[in-house]
């Protein structure tokens, strides 16, 4: 997908900027197509390392591509010493969309790399030159790893590999385990994660505790639920470990809660929660605030560290889903303070409730998730919309539009604020959960409704499930806000909205939505394809326009004598399209 493609690649290019000036090759001039073409695939790989395994600083990823002459086969590598996971990686950046998504590796690039020999601490390759000097340091890195019998020797393959099969992939890379990352994986995997700011999730977090004045660290008990049985871990926590975390890794640790991280800022709630901790010295917080809940998938606890009063906490994929506006308060201080000799958050803990799962077999239902969350974010006004924001229907919608059409569904919040700052999404690929379920609506023939509601009311779970019931459905409902965003698009195209009327009727002043209606009663048949809904929808749009005078005088004759269209010659086209007698009169006219 084309612009799929470019996102990709102005992404690309404002990680090369990252790069410090000195380094040219990241930066070359426009005009030289071939270095500019290599310095984004270096990127390439710096995305990879930036969004899976959270090398955030740009030399830090640097020192991990190995590119170049005498590289052995590998452009790349990590040491997860976490995972015990050793990663060499092959990357094949493609300079146009069609190839990108449809170009394939083949056997040759597989050939070059000398797994074995760089392992096996061999400083020459097969053709008995030396590798060179990053692949040397790689060597010693390995080297100097105690545990090594442990690691495990993964190869990631950053390009498509559509023309081996498993056999001899792993014939030719020594039998490691590998992974590819494909253009549809590039897009879904590292794109997306990007844009929305929750790449580098937390598989493991550690959290260090003080033992001082706890007679019992923790507490820790069964519950049985509806939705299965649950362990709750009750222990108080330093406020700036929970800062840590949350600095590192935000939106990731945030998927869960209604809201998202930046959306978490600029709440008077936010001002108490900081002035609680600023302005006091003793531990005060850990009773004045209500504390953080966390999910997770597992706990571990430990009291003995070898460090006097010191405990730890291991928490397995944790998300908060309550709590978030402390936590964004904690870790708005602690990077506020982090470069000043005293920190506030010093001395000072918070309560956190970890909820994991018994049976760690089974993932966490995500209705047990929803209900949770809606129960313990009650403090606060959260709109309906949020409280709707991880339900499966909308995380299903926002993976769907990506993946067919490359439309970012904004299903929380500010959740593209990210990435709109830095300039990875347009604004025009980013689709509004009112305006589109407002369009669905209408596209099911519900135009007075769909003008007329709320969006507290249009999320309301009865209202919210009647509309968004079948996900079969989902090209209609993407097909309609693409016509509500033409529509949208043409009334700019007038310098005042009234403007509109002499050429179109109401139809863009008032009747967006009734528009959406006339076309959606023709049950057409719709294409699985972004270029040809785009094309149909321009269709469709041209030809209602052109007869939409025609109907706004078939309604007022219609209903002449009415309180809308009166005998004194007075027409309120306003008022008359939120009615429902519009609907019956689109069915009426379009369907004649």
């Amino acid at each position: 997908m084309k612009h799929k493609y470019n996102m990709l690649v102005e992404t690309l290019d404002k990680i090369r900027l990252e790069a410090p000036s000195t380094y040219k090759t990241y930066r070359p001039s426009d005009e030289n197509q071939n270095a500019l073409d290599y310095s984004r695939s270096l990127a390439f790989i710096h995305l990879l390392l930036k969004v899976k395994f959270g090398k955030i600083d740009f030399l830090e990823r640097h020192k991990l591509i190995t590119d170049g002459s005498q590289d052995g086969g590998v452009d790349a590598y990590f040491i997860d010493s976490e995972q015990k996971k050793i990663y060499f990686i092959q990357s094949k950046f493609r300079t146009n969309h069609e190839n990108f998504e449809n170009k394939s590796m083949d056997s040759e690039d597989l050939i070059k790399m000398e797994i074995t020999r760089i392992t096996k601490g061999v400083r020459e390759d097969s053709n008995e030159k030396e590798f060179n000097s990053k692949i040397l340091n790689f060597q010693k890195e390995i080297q100097e790893i105690r545990d090594i019998a442990k690691y495990e020797y993964t190869v990631i393959f950053l390009g498509n590999l559509k023309k081996l099969n498993d056999e001899q992939i792993r014939k030719l890379i020594d039998n490691c385990v590998y992974k590819i990352y494909d253009s549809e994986a590039a897009y879904n995997e590292l794109l997306f994660p990007l844009a929305t700011g929750t790449y580098y999730d937390p598989n493991e977090i550690t959290i260090r505790l003080l033992l001082t004045n706890k007679e019992h660290p923790r507490l820790k008990q069964a519950i049985e639920t509806e939705f299965g049985s649950y362990y709750v871990t009750v222990v108080f926590v330093p406020i700036i470990e929970i800062a840590k975390v949350v600095s590192q890794y935000k939106n990731a640790i945030l998927k869960y809660n209604p809201r998202n991280f930046l959306t978490l800022q600029k709440k008077s709630v936010n001002e108490k929660i900081k002035k609680s901790i600023v302005t006091q010295d003793k531990n005060s917080f850990a009773l004045l605030n209500n504390g953080i809940t966390i999910i997770s998938d597992n706990v571990n606890f430990s009291d003995s560290t070898g460090k006097k009063n010191e405990g730890q906490l291991l928490l397995t994929k944790p998300q908060i889903l309550n709590g978030g506006q402390t936590a964004f308060t904690i870790c708005e201080i602690y990077e506020n303070y982090l470069d000043k000799p005293h920190n506030p958050l010093n001395g000072k803990e918070v309560l956190i409730r970890i909820i994991t799962p018994i049976d760690t077999s089974n993932a966490i239902d995500p209705k047990f998730i929803e209900l949770i969350s809606n129960a313990t974010n009650q403090q606060n006004e959260v709109s309906e919309g949020d409280r709707r924001s991880n339900h499966i229907i909308q995380l299903e919608l926002q993976k769907l539009f990506f993946n067919k059409f490359g439309y970012f569904y904004e299903r929380k919040t500010g959740e593209f604020t990210e990435g709109k700052k830095n300039e990875i999404i347009r604004g025009d690929y980013i689709i509004d959960r009112f305006d589109f379920i407002k369009a669905y609506l209408a596209y099911l023939g519900e135009s007075a409704a769909a003008r007329r509601i709320s969006e507290q009311d249009i999320f309301q779970e009865d209202s919210f499930y009647k509309i968004l019931n079948d996900m079969n459905k989902h090209i209609a409902m993407f097909f309609a806000f693409l016509i509500f965003s033409k529509l949208q698009l043409k009334e700019k195209t007038f310098k005042k909205k009234s403007d509109s009327i002499d050429i179109l009727g109401y139809s863009l002043m008032y009747g967006k939505w009734a528009v959406i209606a006339s076309i959606g009663i023709l049950n057409l048949n719709l294409p699985d394809n972004l270029n040809k809904l785009d094309e149909l929808a321009d269709q469709q749009i041209t030809e209602r326009l052109n007869r939409w005078k025609s109907f706004d005088k078939f309604i007022k004759e219609k209903n002449y004598g009415s309180k809308y269209f009166t005998k004194s010659g007075n027409s309120n086209y306003e008022l008359y399209y939120k009615i429902n007698s519009i609907d019956h009169d689109i069915r009426e006219y379009f369907l004649q």
